[in-house]
């Protein structure tokens, strides 16, 4: 079942077009990562979601429903956006019972729960808080609204790795105990790869790709190989390969696709070495998107 479906949506922004054509759907109980460059529409994209943004054409459905002006799917929708826009001068525990009060799904067992995990001081007034506390207060309100989606803008950024770690834990947690649907924005790859079961790409406002990360990892493989007399020339002009780097008479291909045929076909010239290796996903990312405006960061969480 298709949880989320964003259908040929367009929008533009100060006379910019910022989403072009865009189309994406996320699967129930699945964690959906959106990775793009500063700049691409990624958040555009997620407040067309949430129905904060209206779109110039298309539409967005949530549950089967389109989100527009639907307080019934907004009600099971929880939202963490890059910057936490909270009343300033509420204490923590003002905002809890705000969010306590307006959501009929809320639940307190695991709003206790989240409580004793970020050890957020209730007492503190909201303007008081970093931009990694109010990112923890954000999630602490979403979650214990019991969404059945809930949508993730950057949300370890400004995080220390200890909460980094519990964050993605929590997000798993969340999915396999109570089939919650995810849309997770950031440029982090090494935590998507960690948690996400598909991936879309968005750039210059256009989906580019849309696939698993099962698969991605299954067809964009490296191979080292090594000839007697050099590479031969139909190997190296195999429409399929990403990059070819030579050391000395080792060569590291970066094949996109049909790995199979692509092994045969090196066999038919009797190969002194010949092997396989996996990739993260942050270079498969680098290679197949030929490195258009991607940052990624090293993390260790």
């Amino acid at each position: 079942m298709k949880m989320i479906r964003v259908l040929n949506l367009d929008k533009y922004l100060g006379g910019d077009k910022i989403l072009d054509n865009v189309n994406i759907n996320v699967e129930k109980s699945s964690i959906y990562g959106l990775i793009g460059p500063n700049g691409a529409g990624k958040t555009t994209l997620l407040k067309n979601i949430v129905d904060i943004y209206r779109p110039e054409k298309g539409e967005v459905l949530v549950l089967g429903e389109n989100i527009k002006d639907n307080k019934k799917i907004k009600s099971q929708l929880g939202y963490i956006a890059d910057y936490q826009y909270f009343y300033p001068n509420f204490k923590v525990e003002q905002m809890v019972d705000f969010y306590r009060n307006t959501y009929p799904l809320w639940e307190e067992k695991k709003y206790i729960k989240l409580k004793r995990i970020f050890k957020l001081d209730e007492k503190k007034k909201i303007s008081s808080l970093s931009k990694g506390m109010k990112t923890q207060l954000s999630l602490m309100l979403n979650l214990s609204i019991s969404p059945k989606v809930l949508i993730l803008d950057e949300p370890t950024s400004g995080l220390d790795p200890v909460i980094k770690r519990k964050v993605l834990d929590i997000i798993i947690d969340e999915v396999s105990t109570n089939e919650t649907t995810v849309l997770i924005s950031s440029h982090h790859l090494g935590e998507l790869e960690r948690i996400c079961d598909h991936i879309g790409i968005i750039h210059e406002g256009k989906i580019l790709l849309e696939d698993s990360i099962e698969k991605l990892k299954s067809n964009v493989r490296k191979v080292q190989v090594a000839f007697k007399d050099g590479i031969p020339e139909d190997i190296k002009n195999n429409r399929d390969i990403l990059k070819i780097e030579s050391r000395g008479r080792v060569y590291e291909i970066i094949l996109n696709d049909h790995m199979d045929e692509f092994i045969s076909q090196i066999k038919q010239y009797n190969p002194i070495l010949l092997e396989t290796i996996d990739m993260s996903l942050e270079e498969i990312f680098i290679y197949k998107m030929g490195g258009v405006g991607y940052v990624f960061e090293d993390i260790t969480i």
